[in-house]
C-alpha cells in the first residue's frame, strides 16, 4: 500500500509498503520500517513541512512487475494543454525522477519546469496514451474547478487515476511563453465553470495558504 500525507507534495512523507516478518519494507527508502517507526516518520514529515494530520492510503500500481509511467495531464473543463511524463526510478536515498513535457498534440515541448530533469529518451506509451487522455478529459470535464492536473497510470489492470490536483506547485517556474499559454487557457475555462464555485484567488498571502484554497 502506498501511505502519503493529504496535503503534502514532491514525495515527502510518501511510502510505499509491503507487510514482512519483521515489519513493513517501504520500497521507496530501500528498508524495513517497524509500525512504530512508521508513525514516526509520519510525524517527523508532519512537523517539518507543517501538514495537517490527515493521511492517504492507496493501493500499488503495477505495469509488467513495476510502477509504470505516470502522465500527468494539464486540463482546463474537459480540454487538454499540456502533458507531462514522470518517471521514477530508486536512487540510493529515495526515488529519482526524470521527465519530459508534450503539448496536447503529443509534440515534445519545453516549458522551463523540471529542466535539469527532463530525460529525452523517455517513450510515450502509444497504444495506451490516448486511452488516457480520454480518461484525463472526462475527470476533467466532471471537476467543479477551472483547471486539474489529472495524474493518470497504465497498469496491468488497464488505466488509472491517481492524484486529480487543483493546484500546481512551482507555477512560476513556466517560461513566460507557456506562463501566457496556460493562463489564457485557465481564463476561457473560468467562464464555463458553475458560478457557486470558489473563484481562483488573485494573489498569494505572504507565508502561502495553511491549506490548499478552494479547501480554506
Amino acid at each position: 500500500m502506498v501511505v502519503k500525507p493529504l496535503d503534502g507534495c514532491s514525495a515527502v512523507g510518501v511510502m510505499v509498503l509491503r507487510p514482512e516478518k519483521k515489519g513493513w519494507y517501504d520500497s521507496i527508502a530501500k528498508r524495513t520500517w517497524t509500525f512504530d517507526e512508521i508513525v514516526a516518520r509520519g510525524r517527523d514529515a508532519l512537523d517539518k513541512r507543517g501538514f495537517p494530520d490527515v493521511w492517504l492510503l492507496e493501493e500499488p500500481l503495477i505495469a509488467d512487475g513495476k510502477v509504470p509511467d505516470d502522465l500527468k495531464f494539464y486540463t482546463f473543463q474537459g480540454d487538454i494543454a499540456l502533458v507531462l511524463q514522470r518517471q521514477g526510478r530508486p536512487g540510493r536515498s529515495g526515488t529519482l525522477a526524470s521527465y519530459r513535457w508534450y503539448d496536447a498534440d503529443w509534440n515534445p515541448v519545453e516549458t522551463g519546469k523540471h529542466v535539469e530533469k527532463t530525460n529525452l529518451d523517455l517513450v510515450l506509451p502509444e497504444k495506451k496514451k490516448e486511452e488516457l487522455a480520454d480518461v484525463a478529459r472526462r475527470v476533467s470535464s466532471a471537476s467543479p474547478y477551472a483547471f486539474t492536473r489529472v495524474d493518470t497510470f497504465y497498469t496491468d489492470d488497464g488505466p488509472k487515476v491517481g492524484e486529480v490536483n487543483a493546484w500546481v506547485g512551482a507555477y512560476d517556474h513556466f517560461t513566460d511563453e507557456w506562463d501566457q499559454r496556460l493562463g489564457a487557457v485557465w481564463e476561457a475555462a473560468e467562464l464555463r465553470v458553475p458560478s457557486q464555485v470558489k473563484p481562483i484567488p488573485r494573489g498569494v498571502p505572504e507565508g502561502g495558504y495553511p491549506l490548499p484554497w478552494w479547501r480554506s
